[in-house]
Order: C-alpha cells, then structure tokens, then sequence
C-alpha cells in the first residue's frame, strides 16, 4: 500500500524540488537586472546628496530625483514580478500566464524607455543591461509557448 502525504509521519522528509532550468534562467535575468537598477537608484541618490554641481549640469535634483525613482521601482519590479511568477499559490498559479506577460511588457518597457530617455548617450552598462532583458523576454516568450 502506497503512503499519503496525510499518513506519513511528520519527520518524514520533503522530496527535494526539482529546479527547472527555464525558471531558473528567467530568475537570474530578472535578478541581474534588478540589481543593476538597485545600483543606479543608489548611485543617483548618493550623487544628488554630494555632487550638487553635476546634479545641476545633468538636469537638476527634481530630474533626478525622479530617475532615482525610477530605477529603485524597476529594481522592485523586477523582484516581485518573477517571484509572483513562480510562488507555488494556487491564487497566484491561476494567473500566471498574465503575470508572465506583465513581466514580458514590463521589461519592454523598460527597454523602450531606456532609449527614448538615453538620447544617444549609451554607455556599457545601459547595453549589458538591455541585452539582458532582451534574452529575459525571450525566455518568458519560450517559456509562454511550452505552457500553452
């Protein structure tokens, strides 16, 4: 006879959890990217509060205050957005194919905003970073394909 979970005795140990490599890969795009825009919310809020002469010459701090804004919302969107994604929830399940694709337009938007706020000023990191979220929506893409 075969045990139920509701017979087993209460030491007795979990299977481990599969890791999956897609899901796995999507986490670690979208946990590269948030930590990039972690660094760009700090880096912008340390230069309005010690380089007021730069901060003037880049837009002034109401410019830049809003950037910070928006790089410290991005980090979080990147963390809540993959961690709603994959939470084992059965309310969260049922909408995980629309979390997904507010992922995927997130991270396009994000895209879209970094070249249309950029104005031909690229520098490494913005393109690194592009790069990632460019592979982090195709993934999402593959993986919304195999989920149908």
């Amino acid at each position: 006879m075969l045990a139920t979970p509701a017979l087993l005795p209460a030491t007795a140990a979990r299977p481990a959890a599969r890791v999956r490599p897609l899901p796995l890969a999507i986490c670690t795009l979208a946990g590269a990217t948030a930590l990039i825009h972690l660094w760009l919310g700090v880096t912008t809020s340390v230069m309005l509060a010690t380089q007021p002469e730069l901060v003037a010459s880049l837009g002034g701090a109401a410019a830049l205050t809003v950037m910070a804004a928006l790089f410290y919302a991005n980090a979080a969107g990147y963390v809540v957005l993959p961690a709603a994604l994959y939470a084992p929830h059965p309310a969260l399940r049922r909408v995980r194919r629309v979390t997904r694709w507010t992922l995927i337009a997130f991270t396009a938007l994000t895209v879209v905003a970094y070249f249309a706020l950029i104005q031909g000023h690229f520098d490494a990191l913005g393109l690194a970073d592009k790069a990632i979220e460019l592979l982090l929506i195709a993934l999402l893409l593959v993986e919304d394909r195999r989920a149908r």
